[in-house]
């Protein structure tokens, strides 16, 4: 299992919010792939992950702003995995 945490975005910028999930919750991911955006005070990002496997989203889309640093999604390495992720 890895964790997707919400990257440092620049010096001054400690917060943003998910705005849109563009991978689903079971989704087969792909290193590099954009699976949220993110929007700050000043910008909107693609967020990729580094990472394949599947994806369990952990923060839903909204307005709640997120600190840098918080664990936002996981990604298991196989079906296994992710049931035992789900199930917690």
């Amino acid at each position: 299992m890895r964790e997707v945490a919400l990257p440092n975005l620049g010096t001054q910028i400690t917060e943003a919010e998910i705005t849109e999930w563009v991978a689903s919750e079971g989704d087969r991911v792909k290193a590099q792939q954009v699976i949220a955006i993110l929007e700050t005070e000043k910008s909107s990002y693609d967020l990729e992950t580094e990472f394949k496997g599947i994806l369990h989203i952990m923060k839903p889309a909204s307005d709640e702003k997120i600190e840098t640093g918080i664990v936002i999604a996981v990604i298991a390495e196989n079906e296994e995995e992710y049931e035992k992720i789900k199930s917690m």
